[in-house]
């Protein structure tokens, strides 16, 4: 109800009031986004967001000084990029798609989530100049004036970033700038170690992975940090997915692709039980639900890879 009572209060409120309604009304928000970690339908995750999400959009915009809510629209935005478009991206890429409308989006709305995130940045008193300025020392100084309420804006924001690059390896202009991502992402694993589900473990093990040796890339350490947080996270599918589609494929690792494969396909029966018949829930993974986005983003890049296997290997 709250959804369709609260556009029509903006319409007739003063704008104080207005604000005011917001203000009060944006951990229901915050809360919302956080709740779409729970959902383990990835179909459901592409179909439903955006509306929702340009709602929280529209939001904002009425008091573009609630950074509460900017910081749930950022978290919100840089999810479903990542979880939709890049991945539809992913399978493009497998099918040998050059020219891929999805990985369009997901440069428009990794753009989008950049912009938010800077406009967030610079009221925080780190401005863009600062931060794309060539004196590392200074920014440096100036992300340690950000505090733990902070890092989970400079975590999508630091991911956007480095996605955007990840996506346009061609522009030598933007691949210059991952030593500022990787210090965004530093102060954010010291602000918070275990930020959304341990996504530093993650970044670490793909930054190594995803640089070429050239440019300081450690395939070998990549590997031993992405078995070593798979040891340590077992149940969070995306990690195990990632160390194939980061270092096994890249390496035409088709062995130990296969042994991963096969633990997958296991974890994923044992997780898709939580979507039982029966009353009776004896999956493993009843009790991390909140690691079911990043399960079903996992589920779905597998089954890419699965269907181009042959396209790989």
């Amino acid at each position: 109800m709250a959804w369709i009572v609260l556009p029509l209060v903006f319409m007739i409120s003063g704008c104080s009031l207005q604000k005011m309604a917001l203000k009060s009304s944006t951990p229901v928000f915050e809360k919302s986004v956080d709740g779409m970690m729970r959902e383990g339908n990835w179909e459901h995750f592409k179909n439903s967001s955006p509306s929702n999400l340009k709602f929280l959009e529209l939001l904002w915009e009425q008091d573009r000084s609630n950074l509460k809510m900017l910081s749930a629209l950022i978290k919100g935005y840089a999810g479903y990029t990542f979880g939709v478009h890049e991945t539809l991206t992913f399978g493009d890429e497998l099918a040998g798609i050059d020219d891929s409308t999805s990985k369009k989006e997901a440069i428009f709305f990794y753009t989008r989530v950049l912009d938010y995130g800077l406009f967030y940045l610079d009221k925080k008193g780190l401005s863009r100049g600062e931060l794309l300025s060539n004196n590392e020392e200074h920014l440096a100084a100036k992300l340690q004036d950000l505090s733990e309420e902070d890092a989970t804006t400079l975590l999508y924001t630091a991911q956007s970033w480095g996605s955007l690059i990840n996506l346009q390896k061609d522009n030598i202009a933007l691949v210059s700038l991952v030593p500022k991502v990787k210090m965004l992402f530093d102060r954010v694993c010291k602000l918070r170690p275990d930020i959304d589900q341990n996504v530093c473990d993650i970044f670490l093990a793909q930054y190594e992975a995803s640089r070429p040796k050239m440019l300081g890339g450690n395939p070998e350490n990549a590997e031993k940090l992405y078995l070593a947080a798979i040891k340590k996270h077992p149940q969070h599918l995306l990690i195990r997915l990632n160390y194939i589609q980061y270092l096994l494929l890249p390496g035409f690792e088709a062995e130990k692709y296969e042994q991963q494969a096969a633990i997958l396909r296991e974890e994923f029966a044992n997780w898709g039980d939580l979507n039982r018949d029966s009353l009776e829930n004896r999956s493993p993974y009843k009790d991390v639900q909140e690691l079911n986005l990043y399960n079903s983003i996992a589920k779905k890049r597998f089954e890419l890879i699965e269907k181009y296997k042959s396209k790989i290997f």
